[in-house]
């Protein structure tokens, strides 16, 4: 009996919900232990974090990206060529950058007439430009199949999304519209966004790739 690892985290966070698609994907068995915005467990400095089993931990998405791809390195999701290795990571640092500050005070802002809320879409949209014109020469975000790359930004432009959809679903990005389109039903990507039930310290554990309750070993 082998011990899973532990991944702490969010529903309603994008670094969270990245970090579990990889995970997902990778088909890595881990407890997932949902955790309240404002309560973290002794040892847990920010979410996501994720326990492996061998006692190390790693407290930030990308590490566990990274982490999780090179446990199925078939699926190419670190590809081998090193140019589209760099496009992945400058994506990700604007995603993780100026992307998310403007888009996050965007969501601030509730009323949709706000010219001060204007200016922060307008600030996100040079982002989402650079997106749309990638996605008029390739299927995803770096190539031909899906990378880091698009487990990464998807939950950032599906929350960008979120604030004002009747704008969104008419907005001139219709390639981008029709990427995080194909997203929709993504068994994993909705399990990705799921919200386990808060987690207990006698609460029988949840396996994050199929829901069961049950103890927390494979």
């Amino acid at each position: 009996m082998t011990a899973m690892s532990i991944l702490y985290s969010r529903s309603d966070c994008p670094h969270c919900a990245r970090a579990r698609l990889a995970l997902l994907r990778c088909e890595v068995p881990c407890e997932l232990r949902e955790l309240a915005p404002s309560v973290l467990p002794a040892g847990v400095q920010a979410v996501p974090s994720l326990w492996l089993a061998d006692g190390a931990r790693l407290e930030d998405s990308l590490a566990i990206l990274h982490w999780a791809a090179a446990r199925r390195p078939e699926l190419q999701l670190w590809p081998d060529i090193r140019v589209r290795q760099q496009s992945i990571e400058n994506l990700v640092r604007i995603i993780d950058g100026p992307f998310a500050q403007a888009s996050a005070s965007y969501q601030r802002m509730p009323q949709p007439g706000r010219a001060d809320r204007r200016d922060y879409r307008a600030e996100a949209e040079i982002f989402l430009a650079q997106l749309e014109a990638r996605l008029a020469r390739m299927p995803y975000l770096v190539g031909d199949r899906e990378t880091l790359a698009d487990l990464a930004i998807l939950p950032f432009i599906q929350c960008f999304a979120d604030v004002d959809r009747t704008w969104f679903d008419i907005s001139p990005y219709r390639r981008l519209r029709a990427w995080l389109a194909g997203y929709r039903d993504d068994p994993q990507w909705r399990r990705a966004q799921w919200q386990a039930p808060l987690w207990q310290q006698d609460a029988p554990p949840t396996s994050l790739l199929d829901g069961d309750s049950r103890r927390a070993s494979a």
